[in-house]
This record gives structure tokens, C-alpha cells and sequence, in this order.
């Protein structure tokens, strides 16, 4: 008789687990395809501004920069406070995808870490942009555009680091840890990539003229993360 309420507590308890994953799995794909919905929108803002704070750094036209950015103002808050709550919501997601996997949990939490790292990091980042453009656009006196240029170097350089850790490493560790359990071989091979130009990014951070390539990561960490959310969203509807 005990052996049977043993047997069948944990029955329940798998029952349990497997409701409880499955919740979260739903959180994790409705999350990664809402975040990345958000992303674009505030990209398309940003787009649409004909602004560059990375080329005003590069090029030495703070003055140009902030003369642009204050013709659009409102455009460029409405820009950053989009990117906020994205990148909240993707945080959210990498977190529920970490909790997914279940095997190999040195690798998840090396994600979580990332994850939790980068979301604090860009938001202080849009934070620092949202300054240039509120406190200091339009004026381009030199004062104005000293302070701007340490101000906005931060900003890009934490949105950079960010960046890489979010939608670069976070996927490699995520396929690292969840190959095999809940990612197919493709998406896994994928988020190796993400990782690998995540570190790309970095690297040529210090090699100016190659700078521009660490914006692959963008389309291609991005991409990872919508494909996440589609591949969990199809894992529910199979059930």
C-alpha cells in the first residue's frame, strides 16, 4: 500500500513538472516573438530618424548628431523607451528558455548569467542615449558636445557589450544546454553562429575599419530568438 502512494506521489510530481514546463515553455515562445516584435518596431524608429550615434563617434560629428537628434526628439525617446521594454521582454524570454533546459545546468546558467548581465547593461545604456537626445540635443556648443561625446561613448560601448551578451552568448549557451532536450539540431547550430559573431563583435570593436561587421550580430542573434519563440509555439500546438 505505501509503495503505491509512493508510486503514485510521483506520478504526480512528474505530472506536475511536466505542466510546469510546458507553462513555461508557452511564457518562453510568446516572450521571444513578442520581444522580437518589439526590437523591430523601435528599429524601424531608430531607421526612420536618419540619425547614427555610432557614425557621429566614428566620423568626430557629435555637432551633426545632436543638431539631427534634436529636429527628431520625440522619435528618438519614442525609439529608446521601445528598445526598453523589448529588451525586458527578451530578458524574460532568455530566462524561461533557460529554465527549459533541465540537463545540462552549468551551460543554462552560464545563459542565465549572460542574460542577466546584459539587461540592466542596455538599459542603462538607452538610458545614456536617451540624455544626448533629451538634455543635450539641439545645442552644439563645445561644451555640449564634449559632454556628449563621453556620454554617448558609453552608451554605444554598453549597448555593444550588451548586445553581444543577450542575443550572442546567451544563445550559444542556451544551445549548448538545451541540444538535444528541447532544440533541434539546426536551432542549435544556429546559436552557435550567434555566439561566434557575438565574439566577432567584440573583437572588432578594437579594429575600426572592420567595425561595421559587428552588426551581423543584430539580424542574426535577433533571428535566433524569433526562431526560438516559433519552434516552442509549434512544440505547444503538437501536444
Amino acid at each position: 500500500m505505501s509503495v503505491q502512494l509512493v508510486q503514485g506521489d510521483v506520478g504526480q510530481i512528474r505530472e506536475m513538472d511536466m505542466i510546469n514546463m510546458g507553462h513555461t515553455a508557452q511564457l518562453g515562445a510568446y516572450t521571444a516573438l513578442g520581444g522580437t516584435v518589439i526590437m523591430l518596431i523601435g528599429a524601424a524608429l531608430w531607421g526612420t530618424s536618419g540619425t547614427d550615434l555610432w557614425a557621429a563617434l566614428d566620423s568626430g560629428d557629435m555637432a551633426g548628431y545632436l543638431a539631427t537628434a534634436g529636429a527628431v526628439k520625440g522619435q528618438l525617446v519614442a525609439n529608446l523607451t521601445v528598445w526598453i521594454v523589448g529588451v525586458l521582454v527578451l530578458g524574460a524570454a532568455g530566462r524561461a528558455l533557460v529554465q527549459l533546459c533541465t540537463r545540462r545546468r552549468s551551460l543554462a546558467l552560464a545563459a542565465l548569467v549572460c542574460i542577466s548581465t546584459a539587461v540592466p547593461l542596455v538599459v542603462v545604456s538607452y538610458i545614456a542615449m536617451m540624455v544626448l537626445v533629451v538634455q543635450i540635443a539641439p545645442d552644439t556648443s563645445e561644451t555640449s558636445v564634449a559632454i556628449a561625446n563621453v556620454v554617448g561613448w558609453i552608451g554605444i560601448r554598453a549597448d555593444d557589450l550588451a548586445t553581444a551578451l543577450i542575443i550572442g552568448f546567451a544563445p550559444l549557451f542556451i544551445s549548448l544546454a538545451g541540444h538535444r532536450e528541447w532544440l533541434p539540431a539546426w536551432l542549435a547550430r544556429w546559436g552557435y553562429l550567434a555566439g561566434l559573431i557575438g565574439l566577432l563583435s567584440l573583437v572588432v570593436l578594437y579594429i575600426p575599419p572592420l567595425s561595421d561587421l559587428g552588426f551581423l550580430i543584430v539580424p542574426v542573434g535577433i533571428g535566433w530568438m524569433l526562431a526560438a519563440g516559433i519552434v516552442l509555439l509549434r512544440r505547444g500546438a503538437g501536444r
